[in-house]
């Protein structure tokens, strides 16, 4: 009953195999013709802004769809949020609650914003005593 003859398992099974095979072959055909989600849509619009050198724009628009949970997005407010000061010369308003929320939704683990505005102090500090 279980040897690999016609008679086993394995004949009994290739019906399964071949119907679970057509089964996701059929979904992921489906999945790759849909057309993208509305949030879809408008994290390209917020990746195109941020290529243009438009961060405010961009971070608005990561920020919105993050709060609806969108993960890309959420890992993109959590990073800008984070490197505010160094990379893009000013802090972004995020709130220890929206980082908590957005690191939620990233699935990464959040980080402190009281350590980020610290920094930034620090940074500043130097920066003016020079």
């Amino acid at each position: 009953m279980y040897g690999n003859d016609s008679t086993g398992w394995s004949a009994a099974l290739a019906p399964l195999l071949s119907a679970a095979a057509m089964a996701l072959l059929t979904t992921s055909t489906a999945l790759a013709a849909s057309p993208p989600s509305h949030a879809e849509r408008m994290h390209a619009l917020a990746l195109e802004s941020f290529r243009a050198g438009r961060f405010p724009e961009a971070y608005g628009r990561f920020i919105a769809l993050a709060q609806i949970g969108h993960p890309a997005s959420a890992r993109y407010a959590l990073w800008m949020c984070e490197q505010g000061l160094p990379l893009f010369g000013k802090n972004w308003d995020c709130s220890q609650d929206e980082v908590a929320d957005w690191a939620d939704a990233a699935r990464v683990a959040p980080f402190s914003v009281a350590d980020v505005a610290a920094a930034a102090d620090r940074a500043t500090a130097r920066r003016e005593r020079r």
